[in-house]
């Protein structure tokens, strides 16, 4: 009985652990500097302060490397529409985009890691 009590709250702290993410570097921006022209590490730091503030509230922060450009491509707006209607329409089209583009440039960090 120990056991099972003891394995149930070893789960539920794994469970519940938050990502560390990576800091955003200036290789990250020139990585990517062909996809998005005139991309700086002060836009891709906004995104990510956006993207902890606001998808934080409703889940724990995902990896961003765990998913491709094409899976954040869809993930996002969707969570841009239900972050909008919880919180009464904090992030505009801007905001959104920061998002993406901070999570699709960090999903390919590990490519040159």
């Amino acid at each position: 009985m120990k056991k099972i009590i003891l394995i149930t709250i070893i789960a539920l702290f794994t469970g519940c652990a938050t990502v560390k993410l990576a800091t955003p570097s200036q290789t990250d921006v020139d990585r990517v500097s062909s996809k998005y022209p005139g991309y700086s590490l002060t836009d891709l730091n906004h995104g990510k302060m956006l993207f902890e503030q606001h998808c934080a509230d409703c889940h724990r922060l995902k990896d961003p490397t765990k998913r491709s450009e094409e899976q954040w491509e869809t993930v996002v707006p969707k969570m841009v529409r239900n972050v909008n209607k919880k919180e009464g329409n904090v992030l505009d089209t801007n905001g959104e985009q920061a998002i993406l583009k901070y999570l699709v440039t960090m999903s390919d960090s590990k490519a040159t890691k």
